[in-house]
C-alpha cells in the first residue's frame, strides 16, 4: 500500500472486483454480468458500505516544490508513486518562452490531424490551423496526443531532454512525446494509464484532479482491450469534478484525491496508472513526456499491469507503436474506425 493512501476498502471486496475485471477483460462485460451480475451487485454495494463506514474523502493540493536533485525526486515520489508539481521546473526552457498557439500555427498549422471527440473522428477538422482558429474563435476543439516531435523533431531543442531522460527509472526504453492543445473552459475526463508521465505546461494554464488506482473499484472503468482505460458513462457524461453537482456519482466523495493548479513552466509528476482528469484553465499547450518500464508498472498495479500485456484489441506491441506514432490512431483501433479512415487517407492522396 502506498504511504499517502488511506484504505477505507476491504482487501476481500477489492480481490473481488479485481476476479470480476479479469473476466470482463477476456470474455466483455456483458457475458460476465450474465454469469456474475448479482455478484458484481453485491461487491458495488459491499464497497460503498465500507467508504461509507470510513467517512467522507478529502482532496488535498498536490506537493508544490522546487527540484533539489533526482535522488530526493526518486525516493520522494517516484518510489511512493505519489504525484507532484515541480514548480517552474521548465520556465527557462525556450518552449515556455517562446510558444503560444500562434507561434505554433504559424509553424505547423498546415499539419493534417486527426482528431477526436469522444472517440469520434471530427471529419470537419484536417488541420493543426483548424483548431487553433477554432480555439482562437471561442470553440471547443482540443487536439490531445499531437504527435508535434515525430514530425517536427526540431522542436525537441526548445525542451531540456536530458534532464527529462534523467528522471527516468532504470531499464526504461520507449519514450514518446505529444502536445496536447486546447481552449479555456475543454476537459479531458478521467481516464489512466500505465506509462509514467512527466506533464510540462508550456502555455497557459491547466487545472487536474488525480486519484490513486486504488479507487479503481470504485471508478469501475469499462473494460480496457488494449492500454488505455475511461471511467464509464453514466447518463451523459462521466464523473466530472469540475461540476457543481454530481448526483449521479455519489460514492466519490468518500474516496481521496489530489487537485494540481498548474501554471507555465511547471511540470507535473504522474504515475502509473493514477486517475486523472484535467481541465484547461486558460488557452494552453501542454507536452506529456512519457516511456515505458516493466517493472516499475507491474510494481505499481501487478493486475493492471497483467492484463495490458495481454491486451488484444490492438495488442500490446501495437498499441505502443500507435502511442509512439499517434496515440489517436490507437482510438480508433479500438473503436473499429482505423480502417475506414485509412482507406479515407488512401482516396484523399490518390485525389492529390
Amino acid at each position: 500500500m502506498r504511504s499517502h493512501v488511506t484504505p477505507n476498502m476491504k482487501p476481500s471486496d477489492r480481490r473481488t472486483y479485481a476476479l470480476l475485471q479479469f473476466f470482463d477483460h477476456f470474455i466483455g462485460r456483458e457475458k460476465t454480468d450474465k454469469l456474475f451480475g448479482r455478484k458484481r451487485e453485491k461487491n458495488k454495494i459491499n464497497t460503498l458500505k465500507s467508504l461509507i463506514k470510513a467517512g467522507k474523502g478529502t482532496v488535498e493540493p498536490v506537493d508544490r516544490i522546487k527540484f533539489k536533485s533526482k535522488e530526493h525526486f526518486y525516493k520522494n515520489y517516484v518510489q511512493t508513486r505519489k504525484p507532484v508539481i515541480l514548480e517552474g521546473a521548465a520556465k527557462d526552457w525556450a518552449c515556455c518562452k517562446n510558444w503560444s498557439l500562434d507561434y505554433i500555427k504559424d509553424l505547423y498549422g498546415d499539419d493534417e490531424i486527426v482528431l477526436l471527440e469522444d472517440k469520434v473522428a471530427d471529419k470537419d477538422v484536417k488541420t493543426l490551423r483548424d483548431v487553433i482558429d477554432n480555439i482562437r474563435d471561442g470553440g471547443s476543439k482540443y487536439y490531445r496526443f499531437y504527435p508535434l516531435f515525430n514530425r517536427h523533431p526540431e522542436r525537441l531543442v526548445d525542451f531540456d531532454i536530458k534532464w527529462l531522460r534523467e528522471q527516468r527509472q532504470k531499464l526504461s526504453f520507449g519514450e514518446s512525446i505529444q502536445a496536447f492543445i486546447g481552449g479555456k473552459g475543454t476537459i479531458t475526463h478521467l481516464h489512466n494509464a500505465f506509462p509514467p508521465n512527466l506533464f510540462v505546461q508550456v502555455y497557459g494554464e491547466k487545472k487536474w484532479f488525480l486519484y490513486d488506482d486504488y479507487y479503481t473499484p470504485i471508478v469501475d472503468p469499462h473494460p480496457a482491450q488494449n492500454i488505455y482505460r475511461y471511467a464509464p458513462y453514466i447518463g451523459a457524461k462521466p464523473f466530472d469534478p469540475f461540476a457543481e453537482k454530481n448526483t449521479k456519482f455519489p460514492q466519490y466523495k468518500y474516496i481521496h484525491g489530489y487537485e494540481a493548479d498548474l501554471r507555465t513552466g511547471d511540470i507535473l509528476w504522474n504515475p502509473p496508472y493514477v486517475w486523472h482528469t484535467v481541465k484547461n484553465v486558460a488557452d494552453s499547450i501542454g507536452v506529456g513526456y512519457r516511456w515505458i518500464n516493466p517493472f516499475y508498472c507491474f510494481a505499481s498495479a501487478p493486475f493492471y499491469a497483467m492484463l495490458d500485456l495481454l491486451a488484444y484489441n490492438p495488442p500490446i506491441w501495437k498499441s505502443i507503436k500507435f502511442y509512439k506514432e499517434d496515440f489517436n490512431l490507437l482510438q480508433l483501433a479500438e473503436t473499429g474506425q482505423l480502417e475506414e479512415y485509412l482507406k479515407e487517407q488512401k482516396m484523399q492522396l490518390a485525389k492529390t
